[in-house]
């Protein structure tokens, strides 16, 4: 039996219909993590909302850094800043990114073996060959102490040191951020600088991979932290940032310092419920970084009651 024609018709449009919405499907199970998080970065335009921090408590500040930034990660804006669009060396920041592109492509129970190429022979609190550490407690260890050879391990162990940087590369261009790499640990080596960018992708790079890993950039926030490896717990790890507690409100720190860098320190702040600032300085000195991001800080308090 022949089929009226508009029976064919219709049974085209259902047949299409389905087709389109499988590629639909699979199109957003197939789609990388790193573009996901792209949408939610920080790059946005914004409707205009009520100031909720007064840039006028800023008039007249001094920081010996040559840059910048307090940033409003909520709403999208800055609230004051010194050239905060300038590339600057950032190093051990660097890890940061570090932690972003682990975090991205890997589960955070991946395990992660210290080699011997990963050891460079400096003095590193806990790290010995052979050590094995899910990828959380390792990140959590190379950010509280800022650990070049936890850096190391994380690049070797996740595809090789040259790949993992040129996924470090890739995964910051794809997020729309002013930074490069060429070093896990933001080293300056062989005349090539370890990280560099700007204090305004700085500060959004920090708010992304705080909101998406909380569970690790939590553990910057102490004095000292505890992480477990294969060999046992290894407890007591200073964190480079002993100012922590300084700061109510504090949700993430990580400090910066090579030669060529100077001093930088970022950390991000929730002074109001549920409305988190980065601070992000750099280019200032080994000890002054401290003090321009308490400056910076005491300012931001006094800007909410204007």
């Amino acid at each position: 039996m022949i089929r009226h024609s508009k029976y064919n018709q219709v049974d085209s449009a259902i047949i299409y219909g389905f087709a389109v919405l499988s590629v639909l499907i699979l199109s957003n199970i197939q789609r990388p993590v790193v573009h996901v998080l792209e949408k939610k970065l920080v790059t946005s335009e914004v409707k205009e909302v009520p100031e909720l921090f007064s840039s006028s408590s800023f008039d007249g500040i001094d920081v010996r850094a040559k840059s910048y930034v307090v940033y409003d990660i909520v709403d999208k804006k800055i609230i004051s800043e010194k050239n905060s669009s300038d590339v600057l060396p950032v190093a051990s920041i660097t890890k940061v990114m570090t932690a972003l592109t682990a975090r991205i492509h890997n589960d955070k129970t991946k395990n992660i073996t210290i080699g011997q190429s990963s050891i460079d022979g400096a003095y590193d609190l806990g790290l010995k060959k052979g050590q094995i550490f899910n990828l959380d407690e390792l990140l959590k260890y190379t950010l509280v102490f800022s650990s070049n050879d936890g850096a190391q391990a994380i690049a070797d162990g996740l595809g090789g040191r040259n790949f993992f940087i040129s996924q470090m590369n890739t995964d910051a261009t794809t997020l729309g951020l002013d930074l490069h790499f060429t070093s896990p640990a933001g080293l300056d080596e062989n005349g090539k600088i370890g990280g560099e960018g700007s204090a305004l992708s700085i500060a959004k790079l920090t708010a992304l991979a705080r909101r998406e890993f909380p569970e690790v950039f939590e553990a910057t926030t102490r004095r000292r932290t505890n992480v477990t490896a294969n060999t046992g717990r290894i407890i007591g790890i200073p964190n480079t940032n002993q100012n922590v507690n300084k700061f109510p409100g504090i949700e993430m720190s990580k400090t910066g310092y090579t030669d060529i860098a100077g001093g930088n320190l970022v950390i991000v702040v929730d002074i109001l419920i549920g409305h988190p600032v980065a601070i992000v300085v750099l280019g200032s000195t080994l000890t002054e970084r401290f003090t321009d991001v308490e400056i910076l800080y005491k300012a931001l308090l006094s800007s909410v009651s204007k």
